[in-house]
């Protein structure tokens, strides 16, 4: 796995050329954001994105570049804006809803060709469809990891959460702090490398009825998180569509 930090007008140009024209299925894109307060009522600090074919993971500095990081466009005339912004482009998230929410208020981001794991997860699921897991159990669960790689991804994610989590005495702001620190940019990392073996898992069980309301569900989610009264934290946020 390669890391490389996207924070100049250049190496954004250079990412928007670098995904396009890539392979669909499976899909090549992973993301996760990470911010303060991350939805409308705070703001995004890093985009992060990992690139299947290549197995690059980028660190988007949307704190320093702001509109830049969306809009910037490479020698194929398309920014990350549009690419997020297109149909034709499945890309792969996990929960996607305050991602939407804040991609939309902060960037007028209007996010489309979206596969969300978690909803996939509970598609898949047998039993009770209510609740909705968090990624740290459907990486335990359903990635394939090898204890010894469990504990490696688990260490890694307390060593980040330690940083940022209020209650652990950290604060979100360790997400603008520049340079990164190099815990920040590993947790980053650490967020997207194993979603596209999730995204395998929850594939294979798809039924073609489940695909058909999972994909009502998803567009359901992001046209919400963008309505005027979309509320972005709270107990609703663990209920199932189902």
């Amino acid at each position: 796995m390669s890391v490389q930090v996207v924070d100049t007008i250049e190496s954004v140009a250079k990412l928007a050329d670098a995904i396009l024209n890539l392979p669909v299925s499976p899909p090549s894109l992973y993301f996760d954001l990470e911010g303060i307060k991350l939805s409308r009522y705070g703001s995004i600090s890093l985009l992060n994105l990992y690139v299947l074919p290549s197995g690059i993971v980028y660190i988007v500095d949307v704190h320093k570049l702001g509109a830049a990081a969306f809009c910037t466009e490479g020698d194929a005339k398309q920014s990350l804006k549009a690419t997020l912004e297109s149909e034709a482009i499945p890309k792969v998230f996990f929960d996607v809803r305050n991602d939407s929410d804040a991609l939309h208020c902060h960037f007028q981001v209007s996010l489309a060709g979206i596969e969300d794991l978690q909803l996939m997860e509970v598609a898949t699921r047998n039993g009770s469809k209510r609740l909705l897991n968090g990624l740290t159990n459907c990486i335990f669960n359903d990635s394939g990891l090898e204890p010894s790689q469990s504990f490696a991804w688990r260490l890694c994610k307390s060593v980040g959460i330690d940083m940022f989590a209020p209650e652990k005495g950290g604060s979100f702001e360790v997400f603008n702090e520049r340079p990164l620190r190099e815990a920040i940019v590993e947790y980053c990392a650490q967020d997207v490398i194993l979603l596209p073996k999730l995204w395998s898992t929850y594939d294979s069980k798809l039924s073609p009825e489940w695909r058909a309301s999972l994909t009502i569900a998803i567009h359901e989610r992001i046209v919400k998180s963008q309505s005027p009264g979309y509320v972005p934290h709270g107990k609703h946020m663990a209920l199932g569509p189902w």
